[in-house]
């Protein structure tokens, strides 16, 4: 990895909502995947890129995660911020508040609800930084289309750029999902103003933003090589602690 990045951003502002009773007693970041919250395992992620700062984007059960950040501080080699994103108006806008903590560098994001058991991301930061690129986002095959109906489909061709990707299709046209991982230079603020929120929604999502970008073919997807899981309700966050049980055993 000829370059790196060190400044990291984990969204973790939503409730949870669908994982029923749990999600009144904590943030989904903190459900346990087998040995340690979700937050734990993303901030291994980075830490293990070379991330130095790590902005955690906070609204519900806020209070929760600072404390668990205090039980794990001595441990940890990042030093790690919080922002409280007031309004839930998605993910797009929960990006734009870390702007001026940028200082003009490329940035990692990853979703706070993210399980990812996958090689290194250094070669996707090598693909970042080695294309014209303003967002990349990492990818993967997806064969289930009520997946990709709950989070996003993307057409990308064989050099990576991403063609086209939209965000919670009722009828996905490509079998590729995007992942809660993001690389980002600060031209995407722009991008991120200058896209509007959704209609019905209200809120302004990332992957809109994305395919703007891929509209002057600046946006590229890196294929993992591994599981991805975006943790929504039981069965995924099942599926989550068998996957990170077995790998560590392998390991």
């Amino acid at each position: 990895m000829t370059k790196r990045i060190k400044i990291g951003v984990i969204p973790a502002a939503g409730s949870g909502t669908r994982l029923g009773y749990l999600s009144n007693l904590l943030p989904k970041t903190l459900f346990p995947i087998y040995d340690r919250p979700i937050l734990h395992h993303i901030i291994n992620i980075m830490e293990s890129l070379g991330i130095e700062d790590i902005y955690i984007i906070v609204n519900v059960h806020k209070e929760k995660i600072r404390e668990y950040y205090k039980n794990i501080k001595p441990d940890l080699k990042s030093r790690l911020h919080f922002l409280e994103q007031k309004k839930l108006d998605g993910l797009a806008n929960a990006i734009l508040l870390i702007e001026k903590y940028t200082k003009k560098q490329p940035f990692l994001v990853i979703l706070g609800d993210e399980c990812i058991i996958a090689d290194s991301l250094e070669p996707m930061i090598d693909l970042f930084f080695g294309t014209k690129s303003i967002a990349a986002e990492a990818v993967i095959k997806e064969e289930d289309k009520n997946i990709l109906r709950q989070t996003c489909s993307a057409n990308v061709d064989k050099d990576g750029k991403i063609i086209e990707i939209l965000e919670k299709p009722e009828d996905p046209p490509y079998m590729i999902r995007g992942c809660g991982i993001y690389l980002f230079r600060p031209e995407i603020f722009e991008f991120i103003r200058n896209t509007p929120a959704h209609p019905v929604r209200k809120e302004k999502d990332i992957t809109s933003v994305i395919n703007n970008v891929a509209k002057i073919e600046k946006a590229y997807g890196y294929f993992i090589n591994g599981y991805n899981i975006n943790i929504n309700d039981y069965e995924e966050l099942l599926k989550a602690n068998l996957l990170i049980k077995l790998n560590i055993k392998k390991i």
